[in-house]
């Protein structure tokens, strides 16, 4: 009779299982059941997909059958015999195999090994190509992809200015993630004919969430505990925003700079745009489906959207300036970032090589990430094109490892075209290291150290950024990394193998299954309490936490104005200032407004004894005489006078930390253009590795001239230096500080400001460059550049000023500033004077305002 081999724990070779007429489900009709034997097999119906795999077995369980896919049809007494042998190898014996079962009894079956297959004979039905339905499987060489692309972000967020590029490893992230989402999502259409929304949004989140979650706590515990203020108060902004995956919009809402921006969670951004992606694409896919049948046609669509957003990018980054808000929502927005997952899924609709390649036994192991085996499978095809895929891939890799080099975040160029050549670069090596054909680029990328590199690629991402900035390693400084990159390993290990891996492969659902025993309900509500006392405080800590502006703040200044300098200005002590509206800043909201002045005064901060002249050991000594111009006549100032501060952050912070009582005096409005000083060209090159471009600067004469039109400004007070100290490269030429190009450079520049604010009908005063203590300060964005800590440079853009305002007395005068800033180490070193040893906080400005003010008032203006 006839003897069903069903024998539980044996395991079915490696993937050979087409046995008849590429039926993958057999009975042995009769014969004995033993190693070797020559048996007959009967069809009994059953499926298989295009790769071999049985439906019906599982991948990621330990046995059962689907009965929904698998339920064997009897093909009415229709006999074929194959010669062939039994398979008895025990469980386990080859890694990655898979395991078919029983579709009556859910037990494993014994099969039937044709040794054709063994030979490699082309006539045998598991060797001829795959059916139009295969699946595109694991693919290491995607894992390989990603660590190089998580490697160049560490190093940028490192701050090496080598590679200050590095941030566009996240544009590689962004292409293979819509290429491999897009893929899957066909495979499970073409498949099960179907997508189950569910499913997947499900496998998304066991993905992402539980690292997430982990370091969004430990991060606040940190914050929590030995967090500064200003670490609290970004917090309080970063984190509603980043549970809610929207971390991008939250951080161009609240204006905080990516580049300057010291949150631990500001780097969640990108994983902000993934997720927003994981949401949308499924229901587009499902609608592109629905609309059209040809994966040709889909492809072409999505193409056109993401040629789209090229053109939108484009045409944003058009702007005359380049502001700050401006970067933020080009680089941060979804909108404008959505080329790359674009690019990525429009590839996949049309480049499935896979499909027509063969399988090959003896790399099964290759294609189950779990299995620990990452070689990819062998090259097949014909060797043409895998040469031309090979070659496409160097020249990918060359055209990455460039921008990672050369691109600047805030510069014009990276938004016009370095953008969309890093996303269809990053799509060529994508493309080369999926194809079966490659004989370089896939075995390369598959080597098992990239691959383990890329499984652990999410959580590197998540932990390094946060631990850089507890280390302080971010000022391209090898010692710091490599303490912060041995803590990040350790951590993000920790959490690949106890958090995500397990949480991957269904530790929850196994924990809910012993949801009816007393233990599961003990431990859940233990775990419930632990959580609750755990993270109620942290949401209450930081809804608590105050706002704190980096470049604001420092201890309470009050201003006094001098009476003598009253006196020669021809005011009353005791006159009291004339009404004045509000003055509105040209970049923000209004900075002061006059009102009488407080009565009784308070004593000055530091006295009206304070002094202002130039340090003799730093500059030539000058008379402090201002000059006056003859012809027109003049009149008399009225307080207060209305000043607009211009330059660049130097300018802000002054700007922005006014003291109490300057209203009496002045009414102070804000025309900053931060990081720009008077240059449109160039990248400053500093000895401590730093680079800054100024080609996002174009227009800032416009927002100069804006500023005093909007206010109605009397006088312009021009206050730069923070980028005027360095070496600078021009179109590939270094032109160094205090060459004769350089000060052409310099005052050319300045030229053009002073031309369109006297345009605007107001005299403009050239403030001193203070004598600058640069120190490394969390939250600065910059690190401590030697040069502005350089007296000798200092002098000599003071004395170029200088000659500059001699030249032009009826517009334009020198304002000589405090001494104390280069003769006192006492103040000029005291981070309550100036945040950073640069940029001043209120007591500064404070010193800086007091001093000015009779220079100030002493300028006569013609009547307007």
């Amino acid at each position: 009779g006839r003897e069903r081999l069903e024998r539980r724990g044996q395991l079915v070779e490696e993937g050979v299982v087409h046995l008849v007429a590429d039926q993958p489900m057999a009975e042995v009709a009769h014969g004995p059941a033993r190693p070797g034997a020559t048996v007959e097999v009967r069809r009994v119906g059953g499926r298989r997909d295009g790769s071999g795999r049985l439906i019906g077995h599982r991948p990621d369980a330990t046995g059962g059958s689907d009965r929904r896919t698998t339920r064997p049809r009897l093909a009415r007494g229709r006999w074929r015999r194959v010669v062939g042998t039994i398979s008895t190898r025990p469980a386990g014996a080859v890694r990655g195999a898979t395991r078919p079962v029983s579709c009556e009894t859910g037990r494993p079956v014994t099969t039937v090994i044709d040794p054709r297959a063994r030979s490699g004979d082309p006539t045998h039905p598991s060797l001829r190509p795959a059916r139009r339905g295969a699946p595109m499987g694991y693919q290491p060489s995607l894992d390989g992809v990603r660590a190089i692309s998580v490697v160049a972000v560490l190093l940028y967020h490192a701050g090496f200015s080598w590679l200050h590029g590095g941030f566009l490893g996240v544009e590689v992230f962004f292409v293979v993630s819509g290429f491999l989402i897009t893929s899957l999502l066909l495979d499970e259409r073409e498949r099960h004919g179907r997508v189950s929304l569910g499913q997947f949004w499900i496998r998304r989140a066991r993905r992402l969430l539980p690292a997430l979650v982990l370091v969004l706590v430990a991060v606040g515990v940190y914050a929590a505990l030995w967090g500064s203020a200003q670490m609290q108060s970004d917090l309080r902004r970063d984190y509603p925003w980043s549970i809610l995956y929207a971390a991008n919009w939250g951080q161009i809402v609240g204006g905080a700079q990516y580049f300057g921006n010291l949150s631990p969670l500001r780097h969640l951004w990108s994983l902000a745009v993934e997720e927003q992606w994981y949401v949308v694409w499924p229901l587009l896919f499902l609608g592109l489906a629905a609309l059209a049948r040809s994966l040709r046609v889909r492809a072409a669509i999505v193409g056109a959207a993401a040629l789209g957003v090229i053109v939108l990018t484009w045409w944003l980054a058009r702007a005359p300036q380049l502001t700050d808000d401006r970067v933020n929502l080009l680089y941060l927005s979804t909108f404008t970032r959505a080329s790359g997952l674009l690019l990525g899924a429009a590839a996949a609709f049309v480049w499935r090589p896979w499909r027509s390649a063969r399988p090959q036994p003896s790399a099964r192991a290759g294609l189950d990430p779990d299995a620990g085996g990452a070689a990819p499978l062998p090259p097949v095809g014909p060797t043409r094109v895998g040469w031309a895929v090979d070659l496409a891939a160097v020249v990918a890799v060359a055209v990455l490892l460039w921008s990672f080099v050369a691109a600047t975040l805030t510069d014009r160029a990276l938004y016009r075209w370095q953008l969309p050549v890093v996303s269809v670069a990053s799509l060529v090596l994508v493309l080369a290291v999926v194809h079966p054909s490659s004989r370089l680029a896939r075995p390369v990328f598959a080597l098992r150290p990239l691959v383990e590199i890329g499984k652990r690629s999410y959580g590197l991402y998540l932990w390094s950024w946060p631990v850089s900035v507890v280390c302080e390693a971010y000022a391209g400084e090898w010692a710091p990394f490599v303490l912060a990159m041995a803590i990040t390993v350790v951590l993000s290990e920790l959490s690949y193998r106890f958090v995500e891996t397990p949480i991957r492969h269904g530790a929850l659902g196994r924990w809910f299954a012993g949801v009816r025993s007393t233990h599961w309900r003990t431990t859940t509500l233990a775990g419930g309490v632990a959580v609750a006392a755990l993270v109620v405080p942290l949401g209450a800590f930081f809804a608590s936490a105050e706002h704190v502006d980096p470049a604001a703040g420092g201890a309470d200044a009050v201003f006094v104005l001098d009476t003598a300098a009253l006196a020669d200005t021809g005011l009353a002590a005791g006159a009291a200032p004339a009404s004045s509206t509000p003055v509105t800043s040209a970049t923000g909201p209004v900075a002061t407004q006059a009102t009488p002045p407080p009565s009784p005064a308070p004593e000055p901060l530091l006295g009206s004894a304070i002094g202002s002249s130039t340090d003799p050991a730093v500059a030539s000594t000058v008379a402090e005489t201002v000059p006056v111009s003859s012809a027109p006549p003049v009149t008399a100032p009225v307080l207060p006078r209305r000043v607009v501060v211009v330059g660049d952050s130097m300018a802000n912070s002054l700007a922005i930390n006014l003291p109490d009582g300057i209203e009496s005096a002045f009414g102070i409005a804000n025309g900053s253009v931060e990081g720009c000083s008077v240059y449109t060209d160039g990248n400053v090159r500093s000895a401590r590795s730093f680079s800054r471009s100024f080609v996002n600067c174009e227009g800032w004469t416009d927002r100069w001239a804006r500023a005093a039109r909007e206010s109605e400004a009397e006088l312009a007070l021009v206050v730069l230096g923070a980028w005027d100290v360095f070496d600078v490269e021009v179109d590939g030429t270094l032109v160094p500080f205090a060459s004769p190009e350089g000060d052409a450079r310099f005052l050319t520049g300045l030229q053009q400001g002073i031309d369109a604010l006297v345009a605007e009908g107001v005299h403009v005063g050239l403030l001193e460059i203070a004598c600058m203590r640069p120190q490394d300060v969390k939250g600065a964005g910059v690190p401590a550049l030697p040069e502005r800590g350089d007296d000798a440079r200092v002098a000599h853009l003071n004395d170029l000023m200088r000659e500059l305002a001699a030249q032009q007395p009826e517009h334009v005068t020198f304002v000589p500033g405090p001494v104390q800033w280069c003769t006192d180490e006492a103040v000029s070193s005291d981070l309550g004077y100036r945040w950073d040893g640069v940029h001043v906080y209120k007591p500064g400005a404070n010193l800086i305002y007091t001093t000015i003010a009779p220079t100030l008032l002493r300028i006569p203006l013609p009547p307007r």
